[in-house]
């Protein structure tokens, strides 16, 4: 609890709320969005799959990223609403793509510098492997 606010417990005598892992995993997940921001759309994009676990969220992210975007809405009365843009998709296909093979050859150069053994390098080479599939 706070500065001059009582500790809330609950029936296990556990204190209730967010625990300390939950908040670094949020602290660790702001900081990489940042970090997103400042690299190329399909790096970002890239990272952003690789950190994200559950398929079903990936295909969500790959449609919105990599698919068109809408330039206009329909509301429940019918009317149709102009929201403006090009309809082109947030990340091109060859920005994703460059970053998958950018990818991979950093990978395999830390790998052949000793920086990685050849295990750990096959796994992160699936991983990328598995999102290029998906996408």
């Amino acid at each position: 609890a706070g500065e001059g606010q009582e500790a809330i417990e609950g029936e296990q005598g556990e204190p209730v709320g967010a625990n300390r892992l939950q908040i670094l995993q949020h602290v660790y997940t702001r900081c990489q969005e940042e970090l997103e921001k400042n690299v190329a759309p399909g790096m970002g994009l890239l990272n952003k799959l690789l950190r994200t676990e559950i398929s079903s969220i990936r295909t969500n992210q790959l449609e919105h990223y990599l698919g068109p975007q809408k330039t206009t809405i329909t509301s429940p009365d019918g009317k149709t609403i102009e929201l403006g843009g090009t309809g082109k998709p947030l990340v091109s296909h060859a920005e994703f793509t460059t970053a998958l093979e950018n990818t991979v050859t950093q990978i395999r150069t830390l790998e052949a510098a000793g920086g990685t053994d050849r295990l750990s390098a096959t796994n992160l080479i699936e991983s990328v492997r598995q999102v290029a599939i998906e996408a």
